[in-house]
């Protein structure tokens, strides 16, 4: 059995010693909401996934989701967890007032799925994906679709899945060829196979409400003549639904190397019927709405199966005894000495920590951004949306690299217990390698980023970013006990600025420089994130030393910081020189010679 520990001191410290989130609430509207609350909730939502969904995570990785008959059995335990999620309305308390909801703010949204990551991943996916249709409904549906649907996929009475990839197209959605063929009533009717859907079928809940991406007859070619429709798999009859399913079927799901619990199907819709969300023709632009939402939620992946895996290493390393301190017998009376006297053992449990704890910092910042980007005034709404823009494709692609490299590093401090299932362990790392893959690669990230985000708006979005960060380090220049932080942080930005010049200048003659370089620089751009919230958190901490009020969290929080500037933050040398070397070392290597 694995254990878990939620971290809520981690998440006091971001809420109200780095962000400041009841200052936001009450600035934002959310007025109802104070600190007490907030920590409740985040408490009680924490020991809720604890509870109900981290027992059945083992089973839906050994037994996993079953085709039988053409319909999906979901593995022990996960109808009872879901059953008991709609009815303690947590996904609900998300959503809008008139669908049932507290419309609680989305940096609490982003929170919740760390522990629930962390505990049933398989789980956790279902209800992403349900509150992203949600969303997508609740904002661009019909009002009688609104009203049909809305309120049960907010609470989790009824499911819904993103229907993107085609047998013959991936990320070039471009090429799909689902068609929607309207009908007099006003409906579409829905053709086509899309292969690689999350949840495309389990019996979790009595209906799944499909966001379907297909063309209409004469639009226009490539992604501008994608519309998104509204598919149910059983279509509503008065109060009821349907017995018939809606022409929806499932003709296989994926075999594949972890998140056995979540199945991952081939779905087919012949002449099913649906109701287009939105305008004609700005279905991507819906989907990526949905998606740069789903986005978040796979950063926090990262997050939580990094988390996760770095507790229970650290659990067996505080048990395991193998050989003595270099420099000396530690413990006299044992015939070993506890493994966490190996600088080794210190490293890989140390950075697997501090990788959890900062991605942690960027994912609650996000949150934040959230917010203001919905519920700001213009000035604020401008700033958080060029920041969104810029922080989305790093958040997916930095925290599921690192989240990864995290779990990696948990199987390698356990030996060869964390290479067996006997631990779980193991489990944690095959789970968590899909979300660099999800949502878009972690390369297609990196090219949006430095392709796209950077350029955008004149380089506005880079300048919002750039200004907050230098006013920091400026602010803090002069602050002795800051200097270790401080100093590497200026090397960082400017580093950034001369990389992302370097790339625009070279990348406009020739794309291959630019494409080449273009995951390093998400990577060094994450570092440098990290590196400025590090730094903000040093900060409070130095404070709190200087007042009286640091506690053991304050200390060992600056000592964290100090091992991501002495052990991560060093990587963005190599990085900057692999982003300078260019592509022609790539790009002219013989084919024939591969």
């Amino acid at each position: 059995m694995t254990v878990y520990k939620a971290p809520l001191n981690d998440y006091k410290f971001l809420f109200h010693e780095i962000f400041d989130v009841v200052e936001v609430c009450n600035r934002l509207g959310y007025e109802n909401l104070d600190r007490e609350m907030i920590d409740m909730m985040t408490e009680e939502w924490s020991q809720f996934v604890i509870d109900v969904w981290k027992p059945s995570n083992s089973d839906g990785d050994k037994i996993g989701s079953q085709l039988k008959n053409g319909e999906v059995i979901s593995p022990p335990g996960f109808k009872d967890a879901w059953k008991q999620t709609v009815e303690s309305g947590w996904l609900q308390s998300v959503c809008k007032e008139e669908h049932g909801g507290m419309e609680l703010p989305l940096f609490f949204r982003n929170a919740m799925d760390e522990p629930a990551i962390s505990c049933n991943m398989a789980i956790s996916v279902v209800a992403a994906l349900s509150l992203g249709v949600y969303d997508i409904i609740s904002s661009h549906a019909s009002q009688e679709n609104i009203d049909l649907y809305a309120a049960k996929i907010g609470s989790g009475e009824w499911c819904g899945t993103m229907c993107l990839t085609e047998p013959h197209c991936g990320t070039d959605l471009g090429l799909i060829k689902t068609k929607a063929t309207p009908q007099e009533d006003g409906s579409f009717t829905i053709t086509g196979t899309k292969i690689f859907i999350t949840a495309g079928d389990h019996d979790l809940s009595d209906n799944i409400v499909h966001m379907v991406l297909a063309k209409l007859p004469g639009a226009p070619e490539g992604s501008k003549g994608i519309s998104l429709f509204l598919v149910p798999k059983f279509l509503s009859e008065g109060d009821e639904l349907s017995s018939e399913k809606n022409n929806t079927s499932i003709s296989g799901i994926e075999d594949k190397m972890g998140l056995h619990g979540s199945p991952t199907c081939v779905l087919n819709f012949d002449s099913s019927k649906g109701w287009l969300v939105g305008e004609e023709n700005t279905g991507m632009a819906l989907m990526f709405e949905m998606m740069n939402r789903e986005r978040l939620a796979t950063g926090m992946m990262g997050l939580g199966l990094g988390e996760i895996a770095y507790q229970n290493a650290l659990a067996w390393s505080l048990e395991r005894r193998q050989g003595r301190d270099l420099r000396g017998m530690k413990d006299l009376d044992a015939p070993a000495d506890n493994i966490l006297v190996h600088p080794d053992v210190r490293r890989m449990l140390l950075k697997a920590k501090v990788n959890c704890e900062g991605t942690r910092a960027l994912g609650t910042w996000i949150g934040i951004l959230l917010d203001e980007m919905k519920r700001g005034d213009e000035e604020t709404k401008k700033h958080a949306t060029s920041l969104i823009a810029l922080l989305t494709p790093v958040m997916k692609a930095y925290s599921t690299d690192v989240g990864c490299q995290s779990a990696s590093l948990a199987i390698q401090t356990m030996g060869g217990a964390g290479y067996c299932s006997e631990y779980g362990v193991e489990q944690f790392y095959r789970d968590a390698r899909i979300a660099p893959i999800w949502e878009g690669t972690n390369g297609i990230q990196a090219l949006d980023l430095v392709g796209r985000k950077v350029t955008q708006n004149f380089g506005h979005n880079l300048r919002h970013l750039m200004w907050p960060l230098l006013e920091f380090i400026e602010e803090n220049r002069a602050i002795e006990e800051m200097v270790e932080f401080n100093k590497p942080l200026h090397k960082s930005v400017k580093g950034l600025q001369q990389l992302t010049l370097l790339l625009m200048a070279e990348g406009a003659g020739n794309p291959h420089f630019l494409a080449a370089g273009a995951t390093d620089y998400c990577t060094y751009f994450g570092n440098t994130l990290l590196a400025y919230l590090w730094a903000r958190m040093a900060r409070v901490c130095i404070n709190a030393k200087a007042n009286g009020s640091a506690t053991e969290f304050h200390e060992a929080k600056l000592a964290s910081a100090r091992v991501f500037f002495a052990e991560i933050h060093p990587d963005n040398v190599g990085l900057a020189a692999k982003i300078v070397a260019g592509h022609k070392h790539l790009m002219s290597y013989p084919e024939a010679s591969f």
